[in-house]
């Protein structure tokens, strides 16, 4: 009986510590990175930001995550996570709400790369914060929830934007920070570092092999074009839609199915790799990633957009975790600097991605061709993908994968 008992609480701090984590989440990433993308149009239209300066402010917050994410991999926490964690979320807020009071693009490029930094924190340490907890009650199935945090806020972001926008783009960004203040008080007090480790991965498992590290070359290519190609859909989505004839009103509806559809895919995702390895999960959903970017550009109408970001909603989250699991595997003496090295030229890529776009917008005054060589990036990731997975297997090294 006793055992029992301690093994419910065990199982009840780590479930707090996921729902801390899922809420960190929706700060970190739909309120402090993707909030931008459903707030822009109405910067375009109200401050007069130029189509080049939205790219430039993308890439400064991209290249704040890129920042972030990439030291935080190479930091020794020890038992401060949470301390760390809880400065961050401050920070995040603050930030994200100072958007609506500053006036200067300056002041905005620099707001959102402070943004970035916090966001790119936030993530990895409350991923590792809630990893640790999970795996220690081997729970492994909850951590496709604890990753549903990004959809969640990134539809709630897309449902209160046209709510906030009556009053101004600024209000938009103030009333972010009130949100966010909402949310993370409740669970404040579940933010704490897990006293339990997680059993370590057994050295002599095919698995932890280092022959596997084969394909890791092959990721860290297809992880960073990754980074290129899905940026520029997830920066400019919802102004591209406002653009179309007669869509207007669909825009931030848009946005919206995104975030519906990235909220359950991580779950789904995990499922299909329980079943499949994480290899032809991986190049099927940067297939079908590839058909969500072109959708509205190939239907430009409200069947196009919805397919679109649905396809997209479905994908991007499940190619970070599917893409990130294989590379952990591939490098498993140097987890964490396998999954800094991901994230860096993952980061790489989502900052070269909307400047790029916003110069080719400035020249063509079209979102559909930044649109098309986004996708060609795409297709490029998962032929360069195929690739190694072929060059792999006939060397018999992707049993495991």
């Amino acid at each position: 009986m006793e055992n029992a008992g301690i093994k419910h609480t065990k199982i009840f701090e780590s479930t707090k510590i996921m729902i801390g984590g899922f809420v960190m989440l929706i700060i970190a990433m739909g309120i402090g990175r993707f909030s931008y993308t459903s707030i822009l149009p109405l910067m375009q239209s109200q401050a007069h930001l130029s189509v080049t300066e939205s790219g430039y402010l993308a890439g400064s917050n991209n290249l704040g995550y890129l920042i972030a994410a990439f030291c935080a991999g190479f930091i020794a926490w020890g038992t401060r996570r949470a301390y760390h964690l809880k400065i961050q979320l401050v920070l995040c807020i603050i930030s994200t709400g100072l958007m609506g009071i500053a006036s200067s693009f300056i002041w905005w490029m620099i707001l959102r790369f402070l943004t970035g930094i916090s966001s790119g924190l936030i993530f990895v340490l409350s991923s590792s914060l809630v990893l640790d907890a999970l795996l220690s009650d081997k729970r492994q199935k909850w951590i496709g929830i604890f990753y549903g945090g990004v959809g969640t806020g990134i539809a709630l972001t897309g449902l209160l934007t046209p709510i906030l926008s009556h009053f101004s783009w600024r209000g938009t960004w103030i009333g972010l920070l009130v949100i966010g203040i909402v949310l993370l008080a409740p669970v404040w007090t579940f933010i704490r570092d897990d006293k339990t480790k997680p059993k370590a991965p057994n050295t002599d498992s095919p698995t932890s092999s280092a022959e596997n590290e084969s394909i890791f070359g092959w990721l860290l290519v297809t992880y960073g074009l990754e980074g290129l190609g899905y940026i520029v859909s997830a920066t400019f989505l919802v102004a591209m839609v406002k653009q179309m004839p007669h869509m207007s009103s669909f825009a931030d509806y848009s946005w919206i199915i995104v975030g519906i559809a990235a909220v359950p895919s991580t779950v789904l995702w995990s499922w299909w790799t329980s079943k499949a390895g994480y290899i032809k999960p991986l190049i099927t959903a940067f297939i079908l990633q590839a058909f969500g970017v072109i959708m509205p550009v190939w239907l430009p109408n409200i069947i196009g957009v919805t397919l679109g970001s649905i396809l997209f909603g479905g994908t991007f989250m499940g190619i970070s975790m599917l893409a990130i699991a294989a590379a952990r595997m591939a490098r498993p003496s140097s987890g964490n600097r396998a999954i800094a090295l991901m994230t860096g030229f993952y980061g790489i890529g989502q900052i070269l991605g909307p400047i790029g776009a916003g110069i080719v917008l400035e020249v063509a005054h079209s979102y559909s061709l930044s649109l098309i060589l986004a996708t060609l990036v795409l297709i490029i990731a998962v032929t360069i993908l195929i690739t190694g997975a072929v060059n792999s297997n006939k060397r018999g090294l992707l049993r495991n994968y």
